[in-house]
């Protein structure tokens, strides 16, 4: 199946003329000697909408050149019908769909590593009384972390259908806060990503980040960071689970950072009448389907007197457009962090 992304090639290009940003040549390529028809769709052709045609070589590859802006492109081909991801890139992650898709980071940006100082990612598997079952956590380890260092904690929520990989094999978070550490423009600390075994952030998902990943952290890397020195951010069904999250455990984090989230209804009108419990910052790409629903609870806040930090960026609901914010998001959940007194 395809995913549902709203930007599209024309229009990123577009945009990102008009920013002056210069576009970079990316050459698509797959194997079909056989094959009838080969197209490419993807975040830069709006998925399925836009699709665009492959030319077969007389070597039996199919190409396609693109000019595409600096970030992160997510891609697949489809082969006589069926939607394939790059067999050439080692790339891929689940899509949320049951398959696979692709994805290349074009130019030089906040998604580049570091030439050396490494952090680690470990994949765990937590034990879960509310889910009565392990929950796969993957935790970002900053270069030279011990056990019992003090260092602060992110939390950062997966979208709908995926699980704690999404922001690590899709997104690459590690890079970004590699980068970050080893140009002294981020403090070391540390990533927690936890899955939320295909619920939303309700109900045993929410014991779970709430209640019982706090306590395995502390038994596991011995972390007990105080509110100030907790953030939770995510984006799309993450970014609903950060805005939701605190007001189940308003004295769990001090700071919320929530990328192209969806906001039902209930959850609009209980901020309007109480406020969040965080120091709360929210961003929507132009583009996104979900844009409404973010105008919707900064207006109800609004309403209530209150001035969030609300921001709306060129860009879709897509890793292409929280490519280009990922670094924002972590260097400013840093100036969160800077605030308190370690």
């Amino acid at each position: 199946m395809k995913p549902k992304s709203p930007s599209c090639l024309a229009a990123c290009l577009a945009l990102s003329c008009a920013a002056g940003v210069q576009a970079d040549p990316v050459t698509f390529a797959i194997a079909g000697p056989a094959a009838r028809q080969v197209l490419l769709a993807g975040e830069m052709t709006d998925w399925d909408a836009h699709k665009q045609a492959m030319v077969r070589g007389a070597d039996g590859v199919w190409r396609l050149r693109l000019d595409l802006a600096p970030g992160q492109w997510l891609y697949k081909f489809v082969v006589d019908g069926r939607w394939l991801p790059d067999p050439a890139t080692p790339d891929h992650d689940a899509d949320g769909r049951g398959g696979e898709h692709s994805f290349v980071f074009v130019g030089e940006g906040p998604w580049t590593p570091p030439a050396a100082g490494a952090g680690r990612v470990e994949t765990q598997q937590v034990p879960s009384a509310a889910f009565g079952q392990a929950v796969k956590v993957n935790v970002y380890l900053p270069p030279g972390f011990e056990r019992g260092q003090a260092l602060p904690v992110l939390t950062l929520l997966h979208g709908g259908g995926m699980d704690a990989d999404q922001w690590w094999r899709t997104g690459h978070v590690e890079r970004y806060a590699d980068r970050l550490i080893a140009s002294g423009r981020m403090r070391p600390l540390v990533i927690v990503m936890p899955s939320s075994n295909g619920r939303r952030y309700d109900g045993p998902a929410e014991r779970f980040i709430v209640e019982e990943l706090p306590a395995w952290l502390q038994e596991r890397y011995g972390l007990a960071p105080s509110r100030a020195q907790s953030a939770i951010t995510g984006m799309s069904m993450g970014g609903y689970g950060a805005v939701k999250l605190p007001l189940a455990a308003p004295l769990r984090w001090g700071y919320a950072y929530a990328l192209s989230g969806y906001y039902p209804p209930e959850l609009v009108e209980q901020l309007r009448r109480a406020g969040p419990p965080v120091e709360l910052v929210l961003r929507c790409g132009t583009e996104d389907e979900l844009l409404p629903t973010n105008r919707a609870l900064v207006a109800a806040l609004r309403e209530r007197g209150q001035s969030p930090d609300y921001r709306e960026d060129a860009g879709g609901h897509s890793f292409h457009y929280w490519s280009q914010v990922t670094a924002e998001m972590l260097m400013a959940v840093d100036a969160f962090f800077r605030r308190a007194d370690f």
